[in-house]
């Protein structure tokens, strides 16, 4: 797994590339707290490269969403495949995390 940072103004894009499960996600853990520690707290993880799930990283992005919350900020998913979403629903996440189609429509929605 790969995850490369960008800024936008006050928006922190992480675009994540292979799976996002077991061993994977400590290193995702570490990235997002890296992001956290230096203040930014407005974060759209872009899953356009994501081919998978599972429950740890699933509790990782929730644990994620409530740091972001107590800091007023927000994770917003864009690009998600069909499966990665329906896991969401499945497991009542997606009422968590607002989700975008594209990159552009998730940074702007921070506006």
């Amino acid at each position: 797994m790969t995850i490369h940072a960008a800024n936008y103004d006050n928006v922190t894009v992480l675009a994540i590339k292979d799976e996002l499960a077991g061993d994977t996600v400590e290193v995702f853990v570490e990235q997002t707290a890296k992001c956290l520690n230096n203040g930014r707290h407005h974060l759209v993880l872009d899953c356009s490269g994501l081919e998978g799930l599972d429950s740890t990283s699933l509790e990782a992005l929730l644990d994620l969403q409530n740091k972001c919350e107590e800091q007023l900020g927000a994770v917003k998913l864009c690009g998600l495949n069909a499966t990665s979403a329906k896991i969401l629903e499945i497991t009542r996440l997606a009422r968590r995390f607002e989700t975008f189609d594209d990159l552009e429509s998730a940074v702007k929605s921070f506006g």
